[in-house]
């Protein structure tokens, strides 16, 4: 009688489980894509404009960051704007990352996220989104749009080790945070 329990319990799971595979409305919708990419600021002839954006969904929020040869940077996001001059040579080390990825003086676009798969054959699941736009002395610049959860090529491949790279300079990550403020100075570190 025990076991007969123990089957009818097991084949009424089972029922529900294969019912509810099927149930389409189990499932949230997927999220709206943009119409539009993303216009991204930028600034000089010269600048490097970073914007990262934790979602791809309009209205969600985005940090944007302007980084001038003078090592002038901007900042913009919902929480207002902030402008200084970084310590050292922010914007050398900035453009070192790039370059050294190859990311270099060639006008062109490099789109590494899902809708590219030439760029972007794994797509792991949705990462930070990065806008970047190298300026080129008043030439259209490079501009890479890279989205993290994207794997499987050399460009991704590039791309992550210029993010990882950038993660590593304290001044900037403070900009990018918005842990600087104009009381700041940028170089003391704790």
């Amino acid at each position: 009688m025990r076991r007969g329990i123990l089957l009818a319990a097991f084949a009424a799971l089972a029922a529900c489980a294969s019912r509810g595979t099927d149930d389409a409305s189990r499932y949230a919708p997927l999220p709206a894509q943009p119409d539009a990419p993303y216009e991204l600021p930028t600034g000089g002839p010269d600048s490097i404009s970073i914007a990262v954006m934790d979602c791809k969904m309009p209205g969600c929020p985005i940090v944007n960051i302007l980084l001038d040869p003078d090592n002038y940077w901007q900042r913009t996001s919902n929480d207002g704007a902030y402008s200084g001059i970084a310590p050292g040579d922010l914007y050398a080390s900035v453009k070192a990352a790039f370059e050294d990825q190859g990311f270099d003086d060639v006008a062109s676009v490099l789109d590494i996220t899902k809708d590219n798969p030439a760029a972007c054959p794994q797509y792991l699941q949705r990462g930070l989104v990065y806008y970047i736009h190298l300026g080129r002395g008043g030439k259209p610049g490079q501009r890479i749009t890279y989205d993290t959860g994207c794997s499987g090529s050399l460009d991704a491949r590039r791309a992550e080790f210029v993010t990882e790279a950038l993660a590593e300079m304290t001044d900037l990550t403070h900009i990018i945070d918005g842990a600087v403020t104009l009381e700041d100075d940028m170089g003391d570190e704790e």
